[in-house]
């Protein structure tokens, strides 16, 4: 009686953990970001396959919240290694005879940032369970190979959705979705809902489980995660103001016999998230009016000049540069602007236009400017 009474208090115990506040897809070398929060959870596990005969169905403990708590630091622009530390406790209720857990999770993963939108992890978790009953205590380790996705998109300036998905070893799932708002570009809140899948006992275990079990976990999820260090560049994308730009100092004009020569005017500068390729949708106006007196001036040419912040390596920036105007150039042409009246160029990061010390001063230098030769 006493067995199957401590495998009644199993229901509550191994359970991974690969959720905390907003999960990030994106950051920069030395950058840190601590992560505290909640989880109010209540586990779940038929007791047939554990007990067979003397089983009573699906068993549900009462639910209870548990402190979480992480770091991430971005090893460079694309990796980063992330600890996470889990609480595991749930409340006993008469009908699982008083059974609680209690014991913690703790993971080391490794992430790789894919785009904005996608990172994919893998690591180790180690889960020390601490299992109390009426009948008795029982303490189990489990060690488990995890490998996951985590995918973010913005709903609006500030509010995102996000979602986790996770396989590991002994039969482990996981996934967790909600909705991060970001109260500051370095601070942000969380909230959504956890479930986590794993295996609980094989059969034959303590001599009398019926067959393969695995417990559930399940409940709301709300946390805070604070950045520091390396800077958070994925909430400074939009921008607040249109910066003003001066043209570039033009010789002064000689005058002479002949035809005069063509001059450089700047027209427009249009505007990119970070590490990002295709404009802001708030520059449409401004391709459409560069479109527009191109089309009007067919005897003109406009040059196009990439540029980006200085994150990243040298030759990256060199090549987001180009793509931009690429981006801007194909556009253009689609509109019908022959490819005769353009002139490309790219700087990468070489001539900023304001401070890359700064969130704003970083999307100031993220653009292509269009100057008009006449």
């Amino acid at each position: 009686m006493k067995k199957k009474a401590l495998l009644l208090a199993a229901v509550a115990a191994c359970v991974t953990s690969a959720a905390f506040a907003t999960p990030q897809t994106q950051w920069q070398e030395g950058q840190w970001q601590i992560d505290l929060g909640a989880w109010n959870t209540e586990a779940s596990v038929d007791s047939d396959k554990l007990l067979g005969d003397f089983g009573s169905g699906d068993v549900t403990t009462d639910d209870d919240w548990n402190l979480q708590g992480g770091v991430t630091y971005g090893l460079t622009d694309r990796w980063a290694l992330q600890y996470n530390y889990y609480g595991l406790e749930t409340k006993g209720n008469n009908e699982t005879a008083g059974v609680k857990t209690d014991g913690n999770s703790q993971e080391v993963n490794a992430i790789y940032s894919l785009n904005k939108n996608f990172a994919v992890y893998g690591g180790w978790n180690r889960i020390d369970n601490k299992l109390k009953s009426e009948w008795g205590d029982v303490s189990e380790k489990n060690n488990i190979a995890q490998i996951g996705i985590i995918g973010k998109a913005p709903l609006t300036d500030k509010l995102d959705v996000y979602g986790k998905a996770a396989i590991g070893t002994k039969n482990t799932t996981i996934w967790e979705a909600g909705l991060g708002y970001s109260i500051t570009p370095d601070f942000d809140i969380t909230a959504g809902y956890r479930y986590v899948n794993t295996k609980l006992a094989d059969k034959g275990d303590y001599d009398v489980v019926a067959d393969d079990a695995n417990i559930s976990y399940k409940g709301f999820i709300a946390g805070l995660s604070y950045r520091f260090g390396g800077g958070h560049e994925e909430a400074a994308e939009p921008v607040a103001a249109t910066p003003v730009y001066r043209p570039e100092p033009q010789p002064v004009p000689v005058v002479q016999q002949g035809p005069v020569e063509k001059q450089d005017y700047y027209l427009e500068s249009v505007h990119f998230g970070f590490d990002e390729d295709q404009p802001l949708g708030t520059e449409q106006s401004k391709l459409d009016h560069f479109v527009q007196v191109a089309k009007a001036n067919p005897t003109h040419t406009y040059k196009l000049v990439g540029n980006t912040d200085a994150k990243g390596t040298d030759g990256y920036n060199a090549n987001l540069s180009k793509r931009r105007v690429d981006n801007v150039a194909a556009y253009a042409q689609r509109q019908g602007v022959p490819a005769a009246q353009l002139e490309l160029n790219y700087k990468g990061e070489s001539d900023p236009v304001a401070t890359n010390n700064t969130d704003q001063g970083r999307a100031d230098n993220r653009r292509v400017d269009i100057w008009e030769n006449k």
